[in-house]
């Protein structure tokens, strides 16, 4: 039996940029980017949206403070989150081709996530399938348009 999804989804958000934000064998990342997190309880940084504050599930800010990727942890996919992934696209930095947004949802539900942000013309440069396998979470790259690099399961 599973937690409940807001504390699943902040443990997600904890393992996914302490484990991808950079990958632990990653050797092109600079040290002096940082990696946030943001939870239920600490909310370290937000972005400001038409709508208010939104608190990314994981922030990197350049050494400047500039936003340079955000990582996204969904527990279901619904039509009502376009508008928070378009924010999110457009505040975050590039890639070599696309916006650094990447999106972590539920196993089974990445087909319907890329077809929301495919026709609504959000940029984004990895969307990722999460499960919990024997107490673990893994994820698997459902499509990653910006950099071979970031495609990897973990």
């Amino acid at each position: 039996m599973l937690p409940p999804k807001d504390v699943l989804r902040d443990r997600i958000a904890r393992v996914v940029a302490a484990t991808r934000f950079p990958f632990i064998d990653q050797t092109t990342w600079d040290e002096d980017r940082r990696t946030l997190v943001n939870t239920r309880r600490e909310k370290t940084l937000a972005v400001d949206g038409p709508g208010g504050k939104v608190y990314p599930s994981v922030v990197v800010l350049n050494p400047n403070g500039a936003i340079r990727e955000v990582g996204e942890v969904e527990m279901e996919v619904k039509p009502a989150l376009v508008q928070k992934w378009r924010l999110l696209s457009e505040k975050t930095g590039m890639g070599e081709r696309y916006k650094k947004l990447f999106l972590y949802v539920p196993w089974g539900e990445g087909a319907e996530a890329r077809r929301l942000l495919e026709e609504n013309g959000i940029e984004y440069a990895g969307l990722r399938e999460w499960s919990i396998e024997e107490g673990a979470l893994v994820t698997r790259p459902v499509v990653t348009p910006d950099m071979e690099y970031d495609h990897r399961v973990s």
